[in-house]
């Protein structure tokens, strides 16, 4: 169900919904190719105001499949946390979804992947979550 008060960036059925700050290289795209019906929100300073939280959150809502989506310089431990926080403000709105995790780094150190406490995230959301430089480009 899409978000109650809030419009949608995107039309219902468009075939491609990109997510990018403006000024940032770095974006993740979906690909709407069964033309289901979308929608995308910007949730950082519009839906989610005042604490941490993602960057945006695309819906298929025919699939029931939730993508929050963080664009972030390099910081992957604290994308992570703000898609946690994000969900978890969100939990009615998401309630019935299946949440995917997107992070779309500038840069990413080797190091930082390998951390203990960005593993955490990585065995708690088991295949949910996809960070990746630059860019995901995906099939939604």
């Amino acid at each position: 169900m899409p978000l109650k008060g809030f419009q949608s960036l995107c039309n219902k059925h468009a075939a491609r919904i990109v997510s990018k700050d403006e000024g940032n290289p770095q974006y993740h795209k979906g690909n709407n190719i069964g033309k289901a019906y979308v929608t995308h929100y910007k949730i950082d300073g519009v839906v989610i105001t005042k604490k941490e939280r993602c960057d945006y959150l695309l819906i298929n809502e025919e699939t029931h499949t939730a993508y929050l989506i963080e664009l972030k310089g390099s910081d992957l431990v604290k994308a992570a946390r703000q898609l946690e926080i994000t969900e978890n403000h969100l939990h009615r709105e998401l309630f019935g979804y299946q949440v995917r995790y997107r992070i779309v780094a500038n840069k990413c150190k080797t190091q930082e992947i390998r951390t203990s406490e960005y593993r955490k995230y990585q065995i708690r959301w088991k295949g949910r979550l996809i960070q990746r430089t630059g860019f995901i480009e995906e099939n939604i």
